[in-house]
């Protein structure tokens, strides 16, 4: 298989270099402001979101299909896994949790975990230097009585789930605390029938309230970011899906509240690249969960695509890192769930980075003048610029593998751990 030689590599790169300075990119100014942007990885992909508690057969409404060998069993594997596929990857990390991954002294109900029963994953972060970022997992639960929660027409049924919205908050903003950096704190929620409803608007009142009193406590922004997760539909509830993209932008404007933009949550012919500028002028923190949806919200592993290359040029073109936030939501239990991780890692950073090392002025001043033509030319030309040596020069300039090497280290991570569980 492949092995990288370091000098053709930076002799590479400094050729690169040439051609892009006379597109006038620096590609030192775009390495820089690469290693700045974080990318979240989802940690439920280690384990087909199972979790650690012991609910016993409850229904899931997330659908994991597959049943490769060495999916992690503990937050010791799990995190170990993670390091792994860091490893492997030369962007800026961040790590993203779902409740259901809480390590308590003791059983405890997942509407009354607190900060402390996070303690593992929060020293580690501390020692590896990440971020951390956080949902409430509204699923999978006794408590989802027929597919609800937040907008359940049972009072009992909202009040717990609105206890663990708040509980989250206060989880993520004891960690964002903690270590420094905020934390994105999401809500999705799979609530919705699978025919029409007889009062749609009945649901959405509830959920409405539901939110109220889960934002009802205030934490500082450098601690705590919120954001909520619109859905177009899910199996088993094709007709009416409550949280809608239209009810939670409408709440976030009117509200303060953050979005998040899940790839795979739309319908297939629309593209959030266009929803980025025009949802950014009304609300002030957008979270990105990228996926691939293939029909529709599939969630496979992601993979480079002009998709995923035209959203982080949308980020790069509107100046909105930092305002956006990237983070990474797929799951696939047919293949090695650790490679899964890093294909998905790769092909961000590289979409990342061929965002930042695009000649953006030359576009916008062909389009300034009218000169469409030069526009489109332009575009086309610039898709051919030589960013596979500046990936390769990050790369061993982050002490990383360069290209296939990565799979000869999944492959031995296979064999000395994940078969031995």
């Amino acid at each position: 298989m492949y092995t990288s030689d370091k000098d053709s590599i930076v002799k590479s790169y400094e050729s690169a270099k040439k051609t892009y300075a006379a597109f006038g990119v620096d590609t030192d100014a775009a390495l820089k402001a690469f290693r700045e942007i974080p990318v979240s990885l989802h940690n439920w992909q280690g384990d087909d979101i199972k979790g650690f508690e012991d609910l016993g057969d409850v229904q899931s409404q997330n659908v994991v299909t597959g049943n490769y060998p060495g999916a992690a069993r503990n937050g010791e594997e799990l995190r170990a896994d993670i390091e792994k596929a860091f490893s492997l990857s030369p962007c800026k990390h961040r790590v993203n949790l779902h409740s259901v991954y809480a390590e308590p002294q003791k059983p405890t109900p997942r509407n009354e975990v607190a900060p402390e029963d996070f303690r593992k994953w929060i020293d580690w972060a501390k020692q590896n230097d990440l971020g951390l970022d956080f949902n409430a997992s509204f699923f999978a639960h006794p408590m989802m009585v027929e597919g609800f929660s937040l907008s359940s027409r049972r009072k009992d049924v909202r009040d717990y789930w609105i206890k663990a919205g708040k509980g989250a908050r206060e989880i993520a903003a004891a960690i964002g605390k903690e270590l420094g950096v905020s934390s994105w704190n999401d809500i999705w929620i799979p609530d919705g029938l699978k025919d029409i409803p007889a009062n749609r608007l009945l649901y959405r009142e509830y959920l409405k309230d539901s939110l109220d009193r889960i934002f009802e406590d205030k934490y500082p922004h450098e601690h705590l970011i919120d954001v909520m997760e619109g859905k177009l539909f899910g199996i088993g509830v094709e007709s009416f899906t409550v949280g809608s993209h239209e009810f939670y932008l409408a709440y976030a404007a009117k509200n303060g509240v953050g979005v998040c933009m899940d790839t795979g949550h739309y319908h297939p012919t629309e593209s959030v690249v266009d929803k980025l500028s025009a949802a950014s002028l009304f609300v002030d923190d957008i979270l990105l969960h990228i996926s691939r949806g293939v029909r529709w919200d599939s969630d496979h592993v992601l993979i480079q695509s002009d998709e995923l290359t035209g959203l982080m040029q949308e980020l790069k073109r509107g100046n909105l890192f930092g305002k956006v936030a990237i983070g990474l939501d797929y799951f696939d239990a047919t293949i090695n769930r650790v490679a899964a991780w890093v294909i998905g890692l790769r092909a961000a950073g590289k979409a990342l980075l061929t965002a930042l090392l695009e000649p953006t002025s030359l576009l916008e001043k062909a389009e300034a003048s009218g000169d469409f033509t030069s526009r489109l030319a332009l575009s086309e030309e610039f898709k051919n610029l030589p960013q596979s040596a500046v990936w390769d020069y990050l790369c061993v300039e982050k002490g990383v593998p360069v290209s296939t090497e990565w799979l000869d280290e999944v492959k031995k991570y296979e064999t000395d751990v994940l078969d031995l569980r």
